[in-house]
């Protein structure tokens, strides 16, 4: 399989946030990876500080990573890579 990417963009000016979500797929042998690579960005500096304080940064990214292997009847481990 060769790799697959998939950018994702919020297109609304109007919102309080926004950025890319770049997906891509590759073989492990295995099996499949799925990278997710966010470049958001929050305007306003409460909801800035909300997300830090009581959402976190990857808590959706991780739970659509779990909810995707799930789909596919496979456990999911997400981790954070710098």
């Amino acid at each position: 399989m060769p790799q697959k990417r998939l950018v994702l963009k919020i297109a609304d000016p109007n919102l309080p946030y926004g950025g890319t979500w770049t997906h891509e797929l590759a073989e492990d042998g295995a099996g499949t990876v799925v990278a997710v690579t966010e470049r958001g960005e929050i305007y306003n500096p409460i909801f800035r500080a909300m997300a830090r304080l009581f959402f976190g940064y990857h808590s959706t990214m991780e739970k659509t990573l779990r909810q995707l292997g799930k789909h596919f009847g496979e456990e999911t481990a997400p981790r954070r890579v710098a």
